[in-house]
């Protein structure tokens, strides 16, 4: 009975010490012309509560300091707000809708890459140095060419150069600084070894969606801080 009553007793201040980790935040959105936007859907990362502007572009939702919002609506580019401290926010939405933009991009930048590759296939380097084995059987001659041709070596050396530059290309866009001040408290001289130690692989981003991204950014964050305070402290001790 006694332990009964002792875990009850556990139970009621765990949840008043959540009840008061979290807190209502209020906030207003505009646009770029400082106008109010209603209609956002905003949704809290870590508990999924959602909320939407009304038509003078105000909000509140429940959250609790290290959650992050994003802002959603139909003809602007998404949002997102790391909390920090228990302050009200004032939120404002580009117009534009980012994802065209980033097709667009990558198209242009595709349609770059295949135009460099055709100029190879003009010059009968169809393989980029590296002939298949059934191919070199049946075209023996094209396949000498491919294999010792100075074409084929600058052709073997652009694919790969490629092949680098779109990885690296595919991290930049989950892993940047403007996520990461956005979704983290950490100050902007710390950006560039926070990045440094904390960058992630082309195979682990691609497994990612949105909240994915955000929690690995934070939690790489706290890593970083308790190491970074470590560090410091073995410095101070030399």
């Amino acid at each position: 009975m006694k332990k009964l009553f002792l875990s009850f007793v556990l139970l009621v201040f765990a949840s008043l010490a959540f009840a008061q980790n979290t807190f209502e935040v209020k906030g207003i959105i505009f646009n770029q012309s400082k106008q109010r936007v209603e209609g956002v859907n905003i949704e809290n990362q870590r508990n999924g509560r959602l909320a939407t502007s009304d038509q003078w572009g105000t909000f509140s939702i429940e959250v609790a300091v290290g959650d992050s919002l994003f802002f959603k609506k139909s003809g602007f580019q998404d949002a997102a707000k790391f909390i920090a401290t228990q302050q009200n926010l004032v939120i404002y939405l580009n117009q534009g809708i980012t994802l065209n933009e980033v097709i667009v991009k990558e198209k242009s930048k595709a349609a770059e890459q295949k135009d460099a590759l055709n100029d190879y296939r003009a010059k009968g380097i169809y393989f980029n140095g590296s002939p298949p084995l059934l191919f070199s059987l049946f075209h023996p001659l094209t396949a000498i060419h491919e294999l010792v041709s100075k074409d084929a070596a600058n052709a073997k050396r652009f694919s790969s150069y490629i092949s680098r530059e779109n990885a690296q290309t595919a991290v930049d866009i989950k892993f940047n600084k403007r996520l990461i001040l956005e979704h983290t408290p950490i100050k902007e001289e710390n950006v560039a070894e926070f990045m440094y130690y904390y960058r992630p692989t082309l195979d682990l981003v691609k497994k990612w969606n949105q909240y994915d991204n955000i929690r690995y950014i934070q939690d790489s964050y706290k890593k970083f801080v308790q190491e970074k305070s470590e560090r410091d402290s073995l410095e101070e001790i030399k």
